[in-house]
């Protein structure tokens, strides 16, 4: 059984002082659960009930993929930033070291692949290029229509840090 955990947050309008409670998809710390009514959640990559969602479920606490929506404009999102910004990111600097001359996986951290392991195709986000030197080629990035947003055995995506940081900030514009 999943767990979630409530986060407790100030939130000022005006002169006075309200408490919001978001709460957090305790399998991914990244993830916060915002309850829309009695029976729907969006998940989402930040604490603002109003940012993009990740998806929706009635679920609010055991997400699968028979249960969980996702929402193609986060999947868009998600595409967009990971391509702009996939070739500066320190967790797949270091991959494309040992994968000169080859398209690289950038792949979901749900499940990180065994050392030497291509990751399983529904946790690829995408391929981009890495030259001779061992470094990735801006703008050769390309999506992978296989990825799942949320599977069977880890749940929902986990990304990088660098890479939910710069997710975080696009969903919350």
């Amino acid at each position: 059984m999943f767990l979630t955990r409530l986060i407790n947050r100030p939130l000022s309008i005006g002169k006075s002082n309200l408490r919001l409670y978001s709460t957090k998809y305790i399998r991914n710390e990244q993830i916060y659960i915002h309850k829309i009514n009695d029976y729907s959640y969006n998940y989402s990559f930040s604490p603002k009930p109003e940012s993009i969602p990740i998806g929706h479920s009635q679920e609010s606490q055991s997400i699968t993929p028979t249960n969980f929506i996702p929402n193609s404009k986060f999947i868009d999102l998600l595409q967009n930033t990971i391509s702009k910004n996939a070739h500066n990111d320190f967790t797949f600097l270091m991959e494309a070291g040992v994968n000169a001359n080859t398209f690289m996986p950038i792949y979901d951290l749900r499940e990180i692949p065994k050392y030497a392991r291509i990751p399983e195709m529904e946790n690829i986000f995408g391929y981009i290029q890495v030259d001779a030197n061992g470094r990735m080629v801006p703008d050769t990035y390309e999506p992978n229509n296989l990825y799942r947003i949320c599977n069977g055995t880890a749940g929902l995506t986990k990304l990088s840090d660098h890479l939910y940081e710069k997710v975080q900030q696009e969903c919350e514009k």
